[in-house]
């Protein structure tokens, strides 16, 4: 599927929508109601404060907030002075956000009270200038509001180009170090305009924005809203029963989710009687859904959008919804912009129909470049197309089925093992709670190699998960396996499983990985 070929800035986006539709709501924060003049009006001061600050085109202004009005706020003033905005990961330390302060040299920090204690520890960076609080209980801070309204509320004036940068956001770091990604404006235009041809999105529809604003997902979901005039009502944390009450109270017609919030989110909408009449999707993105839950939802009446996207592809790369069919619902659906092909991981080459390979994918939606990485981009990017590490295979149809990620595939001495499908397996195991399988070095090739976790109280030992595998598969799908009481993961709670091979080779000490 194509996209309209004119692209427009994200300041040009909400100025147009606020003289189209004035009087529509345009944001509902916990304390604040705007209508998109309001609210492009409180964008505007806020364009002319960072602009009094000395802030210009090009400059890094980070984020420290919740997902709440006073972040969309800030990102779009930013966007309209031409500034790069990086939202940070709340969820991380002082000492890992200090990295990527360091490496993306921001002058200016917004954040909120709820994050004061590590502002602090960013206060002493010679790079940072400024440290503004934004936000204090959920709301607007009153200090910073009235700040506002001494600034002008008119366009700022900036020269800011469709292809210049707005965003640095991080990747999750399931293969290596975290890079930063540089999305530009018209990587949204192309991405928002992409997703509104895909999915049952209209005017006067209300969103509600639960995820962190800090992943791409959300950022291109409330970026979206002025582009097809939709509301964005925004849940600062995330609670399995107060989702529901909002969806009632405020006539959510779309919401965005992670698996493990659909999991949360189930009981209470079975057990309770709540009015979700209104609600007519449900966006599912990150780690794929399991099919079940999905079937649930879908019969309570409730349409799950399944998501497959990277932060370098502007969120989306392919949508699965219900009305592909329930016989592909273990897909992640079509592509939503631009191409997908699937190639040989050594030569590049397009691989047939039905073949394992890696996923690439090409359009307007892909990324600038890795910031200060240009090893990484060349690495990544070759010759228009973006290599996600992934592999997967696409059917007759077009959909897309992902199998493992690509530096996770286990190379044996005769074939290529996808661990997914031993651990599939060992989950199995009443008494097994996680599983991660990673290839060993062994001399001529890799090993599989299993580190499990056990449930609490199990007595389950490396022979016995062993002994459970040898009825089940190939003896070289599984060599040995190693007991543990945690697995590495980042923020999201995926599974870094490239850590566990480094502490398999030696490169770190288990402890740093492990525990």
């Amino acid at each position: 599927m194509g996209v309209l070929k004119t692209m427009y800035t994200i300041g040009e986006i909400l100025r147009n929508r606020a003289e189209y539709s004035p009087d529509l709501e345009a944001v509902v924060g916990t304390d604040a109601r705007y209508t998109y003049r309001e609210f492009n009006q409180r964008v505007n001061q806020t364009a002319h404060f960072m602009l009094e600050l000395g802030i210009r085109k090009g400059d890094r202004v980070a984020l420290l907030c919740t997902t709440n009005h006073p972040f969309a706020i800030v990102w779009m003033a930013a966007a309209k002075v031409g500034a790069i905005a990086v939202p940070l990961n709340w969820r991380l330390n002082s000492e890992e956000l200090r990295g990527y302060m360091e490496h993306s040299l921001p002058r200016i920090l917004f954040f909120e009270d709820a994050f004061a204690d590590v502002a602090e520890e960013m206060e002493p960076l010679i790079f940072l200038e400024r440290m503004v609080r934004v936000g204090v209980d959920n709301k607007l801070n009153p200090a910073f509001e009235s700040a506002l309204l001494e600034r002008p509320d008119h366009e700022p004036g900036c020269e800011v180009r469709p292809e210049d940068p707005v965003v640095l956001t991080y990747t999750s770091g399931t293969t290596g170090p975290p890079k930063g990604v540089v999305t530009t404006h018209q990587n949204f235009f192309a991405a928002g305009t992409a997703v509104g041809m895909s999915v049952d999105i209209r005017m006067r529809d209300r969103y509600l924005a639960t995820i962190p604003l800090f992943h791409i997902a959300g950022l291109v979901a409330i970026t979206s809203a002025p582009l097809w005039g939709f509301t964005t009502v925004f849940m600062p944390k995330f609670h399995p029963v107060q989702v529901w009450d909002l969806v009632e109270r405020e006539r959510i017609t779309q919401m965005m989710t992670l698996p493990p919030m659909l999991s949360f989110m189930l009981p209470e909408v079975m057990e309770g009687e709540w009015d979700t009449g209104s609600l007519r999707e449900i966006f599912c993105t990150g780690s794929n859904a399991p099919e079940d839950l999905v079937k649930q939802y879908i019969s309570l009446g409730f349409p799950v959008v399944l998501i497959y996207g990277a932060s370098e592809c502007t969120g989306a790369i392919t949508f699965w919804t219900p009305e592909m069919g329930m016989d592909t619902c273990r897909s992640v659906g079509k592509s939503i912009a631009g191409e997908i092909r699937i190639v040989d991981v050594e030569t590049g080459k397009e691989v047939p129909r039905g073949e394992v390979g890696e996923v690439v994918c090409k359009g307007p939606h892909l990324f600038s470049r890795y910031w200060k990485d240009p090893e990484a981009t060349s690495k990544l990017m070759k010759d228009g197309w973006f290599h996600t590490e992934d592999a997967g295979r696409l059917d007759e149809d077009g959909f897309l089925y992902i199998i493992d990620r690509s530096p996770d595939v286990i190379r044996t001495r005769d074939e290529e093992l996808y661990p997914s499908q031993v651990e599939a397996v060992l989950l199995e195991m009443e008494q097994v709670e996680e599983v991660a399988v990673v290839g060993v070095n062994d001399g001529a090739g890799e090993a599989p190699r299993a580190y499990v976790v056990k449930k609490a109280g199990s007595e389950l030992t490396e022979d016995d998960v062993l002994q459970y595998a040898r009825g089940r598969l190939a003896e070289h799908k599984l060599k040995d396996v190693v007991m543990t009481n945690t697995l590495p993961k980042n923020s999201r709670g995926i599974v870094l499983k490239y850590l566990l091979r480094d502490q398999a080779d030696g490169k770190i000490p288990p402890e740093r990985v492990t525990g």
